[in-house]
């Protein structure tokens, strides 16, 4: 069973597009819309849990408590962090997901799993390992929604070239 990512990234997948239907080509690019709204997803959310491991890592270092964690959340959370410009960056038609969705996917269950419940039992070796799984989770998920958008991107020029001559 082929994830839906792996179909929709592999080249066969815009194999004789400028010869797609017009509604075949609008349900391809709406589905690939929606894992690029789930991709983005996993991305921030690896992105906050991140952070907030970071700040544990920090905390246990300078010798803070729980409570000091909990009330840099906000802080924590808001960090702008460096962002692509303004006319390279893309936002997503829909900010979340479906609730629907299964993350069975593989690392992915990082984000869906109680690590952050359980963050202040966890020993230093074990939030170093949690860490660099989500390091290359993030890593993936990032690769995999750049080579989306040029999926989306050579969809978009297509459905663009066929209303200039009036097919769509």
């Amino acid at each position: 069973h082929r994830r839906r990512i792996d179909k929709v990234l592999d080249p066969e997948f815009l194999a004789d597009l400028s010869a797609w239907p017009l509604d075949e080509l609008r349900r391809r690019q709406a589905e690939c819309l929606e894992i690029e709204t789930e991709v983005s997803y996993v991305r921030r959310m690896t992105q906050a849990r991140i952070d907030i491991l970071e700040a544990e890592i920090d905390r246990r270092a300078s010798g803070g408590s729980i409570g000091d964690l909990i009330a840099a959340l906000p802080e924590i959370l808001a960090d702008e962090g460096p962002r692509a410009p303004v006319e390279k960056s893309r936002l997503t038609h829909r900010l979340a997901p479906s609730m629907d969705i299964e993350w069975k996917r593989g690392r992915e269950r990082l984000i869906t799993d109680d690590t952050l419940a359980k963050l202040p039992n966890l020993d230093d070796d074990e939030l170093q390992s949690t860490l660099r799984e989500l390091g290359q989770l993030e890593q993936q998920v990032s690769q995999q929604r750049r080579q989306l958008h040029q999926v989306i991107d050579r969809m978009e020029a297509d459905l663009a070239a066929r209303h200039k001559v009036g097919q769509a």
